[in-house]
């Protein structure tokens, strides 16, 4: 085969290909600060339950948890931040971010995140340090109106994560999450959150982001049909 028939041979599949990854590649992530790297909350709001122990805390990969001294996960979601609970009683505490879709359609939620519990996990589903026994983490999409501590089926569209991590486990490592939700235009909350009233507990996040799927343009598509059928011509040709 010569340098040019190779030349038309791979070409075009390449350049489909390149097409592919084009039509597939999602939009720029619609949070703010969604891996903590500013070393503030910039972009979140921290709320934790009135009279309860601990909060939300920015610390460093690697590291014990900042109040309890508890080890958690190595350094496997990357950079010098990331958010983590602590406590030295019980509580309550929610890290949440607001975000708005011009237009609806297909949505992409992901982040890291390893979910401690010294106790087991005792979930009646509601976030209130107050209901006996509670200790889980959770992980929700609300409506652009929820309270930060509503569980209610009106303000939670979807609850990704309800628990935690293996007890026997503990640190657990990093696991990754992502989730394609349809949603119409509209703005929307993503909620981590924990209650703890049995024993400490350790929830960590990072690289949280929420990207915008787009649908494959009328012209590219047709592009790629055409490019198809020459290929196809010309491969035809050598037999």
């Amino acid at each position: 085969m010569t340098k040019s028939n190779l030349r038309q041979t791979i070409g075009l599949p390449v350049a489909i290909a390149f097409s592919m990854a084009a039509l597939t590649s999602a939009r720029a992530n619609l949070l703010v600060n969604g891996d903590f790297e500013t070393g503030t909350y910039a972009g979140w709001n921290v709320f934790d339950q009135a009279g309860g122990s601990g909060t939300w805390f920015l610390d460093t990969p690697g590291t014990t948890s900042p109040l309890a001294g508890f080890a958690t996960a190595p350094n496997g979601a990357g950079g010098n931040f990331y958010a983590v609970t602590d406590q030295t009683g019980p509580g309550c505490h929610v890290l949440l971010q607001s975000f708005t879709l011009a237009s609806g359609g297909l949505v992409n939620l992901s982040w890291q995140m390893f979910v401690n519990s010294q106790d087991g996990s005792f979930n009646p589903g509601d976030l209130n340090y107050n209901t006996v026994p509670s200790e889980y983490g959770r992980v929700d999409l609300l409506t652009g109106a929820a309270a930060p501590f509503s569980t209610a089926g009106v303000d939670v569209l979807n609850t990704f994560y309800a628990g935690n991590d293996p007890q026997g486990s503990n640190p657990n490592p990093y696991a990754p999450y992502s989730f394609n939700v349809n949603l119409p235009a509209g703005t929307y909350q993503i909620r981590f959150a924990e209650v703890d009233n049995q024993s400490f507990f350790n929830m960590g996040v990072d690289n949280v982001s929420v990207n915008e799927v787009p649908e494959p343009a009328g012209w590219q598509i047709g592009s790629l049909a055409f490019a198809g059928l020459i290929w196809r011509f010309r491969m035809m040709r050598k037999h």
